[in-house]
C-alpha cells in the first residue's frame, strides 16, 4: 500500500464509519478526512503519524501498541476538527507524541484552550511508573483532558532501580492534582499492578485527590502475588481515599503478562460506551 492509498480509499467512501488498520509493515502516516468515520483503530503497525484534520463524527480513535516502539520510534498523534471525540487510547508515554491543535504537549506544559479536548470522556495510557519521564507525561497527558470521567492505565513493566524509583515518590507528594483528577473522574482502571514504590505513590496520589471517583478496579499482573496480597497493598493506598462512596475491585489477572491483545471487534463494539473496559461497571 502506497502513501495516500488510505486517504484515498476514505476520501471515496462517504458512508464509511469503521476503519480499521493491522499488520502494515511501512511507516504509516495517515492524514484523516472524513465526514462519515466514527471508528479508528490502528493495531500491530508501524506507524509515523495519524493526524484528525476534519472529523466531526469520529467517537473513537484507537492506536494499539505501534510496532518499533522498542526502537525509539513514536508515534505522533494530532488532534484537530474532531469535536465528537469521546474515547482515546492507549496512548503511551515515551512512544506517543500526542499534538493538539499544533500544539506539541510536552512535559510542564500549562494548560490552555489550544491544548485541551474538551469533549474526550474516556482516556486509555500505557505508563510505566519507574520512568520518572513517563510520569512526567502522565500528568502532561491528564492536563490536556479537563471533562475526563473514566481512565484506565496499564502500568507498563520496566527496569525498577531505587534511583529511579525514589524521585517518584517525592514527585507525587509534590503535584498538584489536574482539574479532571480532583473534579470528574469517576471511574479507574488500573491493570498490571505489582506493587511497585512508583505505582503504589500515584495510587495514593490519586485516591487522595479523585473527589467524584465512584468506582475504581486494580487488577494485578499474573502471577506476581496473591489476591490476598493485592488486597492489603490496595488497602494501603486508598487509606485516605477522598471519596467516601467509591467502589473497589480488586482482582487477579487470568490472562498472560502485559494484558491480552486488542481485538477489533471490542473497539467497534456500540453496545458498550467504553471500548477500554472489560467490565461495564452498573451504577
Amino acid at each position: 500500500m502506497k502513501d495516500g492509498d488510505i486517504e484515498a480509499l476514505v476520501a471515496r467512501s462517504p458512508v464509511l464509519e469503521i476503519l480499521n488498520i493491522q499488520g502494515s509493515n511501512k511507516g504509516l502516516r495517515l492524514r484523516l478526512v472524513s465526514q462519515s468515520l466514527r471508528c479508528v483503530q490502528i493495531c500491530g503497525s508501524v506507524v509515523e503519524d495519524i493526524a484528525v484534520v476534519k472529523a466531526p463524527c469520529l467517537d473513537r480513535l484507537i492506536v494499539e501498541h505501534p510496532r518499533d516502539s522498542a526502537r525509539g520510534l513514536c508515534t505522533r498523534v494530532r488532534i484537530g476538527d474532531c469535536p465528537k471525540l469521546h474515547a482515546l487510547g492507549i496512548l503511551k508515554a515515551g512512544n506517543h507524541i500526542l499534538e493538539i491543535q499544533g500544539t506539541v504537549i510536552v512535559a510542564g506544559i500549562k494548560p490552555s484552550p489550544s491544548t485541551m479536548v474538551m469533549n474526550v470522556k474516556i482516556l486509555s495510557l500505557n505508563v510505566c511508573f519507574g520512568d520518572h519521564d513517563n510520569i512526567k507525561m502522565l500528568t502532561a497527558f491528564l492536563r490536556c483532558f479537563p471533562n475526563l470521567e473514566t481512565l484506565h492505565i496499564m502500568s507498563a513493566k520496566g527496569v525498577y532501580q531505587a534511583g529511579n524509583v525514589r524521585p517518584n515518590l517525592r514527585f507525587w507528594e509534590s503535584a498538584k492534582p489536574t482539574k479532571s483528577v480532583e473534579f470528574s473522574i469517576k471511574v479507574i482502571s488500573f491493570c498490571e499492578f505489582r506493587g511497585e514504590l512508583g505505582e503504589a505513590a500515584f495510587l495514593k496520589f490519586f485516591f487522595r485527590s479523585a473527589r467524584a471517583l465512584e468506582s475504581a478496579m486494580i487488577t494485578m499482573r499474573s502471577g506476581s502475588f496473591s489476591t490476598d496480597e493485592l488486597s492489603s497493598r490496595v488497602k494501603q493506598v486508598s487509606q485516605k481515599m477522598v471519596s467516601k462512596s467509591c467502589k473497589m475491585i480488586v482482582l487477579g489477572s487470568d490472562g498472560p503478562e502485559g494484558g491480552r491483545p486488542w481485538s477489533f471487534k471490542r473497539g467497534t463494539d456500540y453496545c458498550f460506551k467504553d471500548p477500554f473496559s472489560a467490565v461495564e461497571w452498573v451504577g
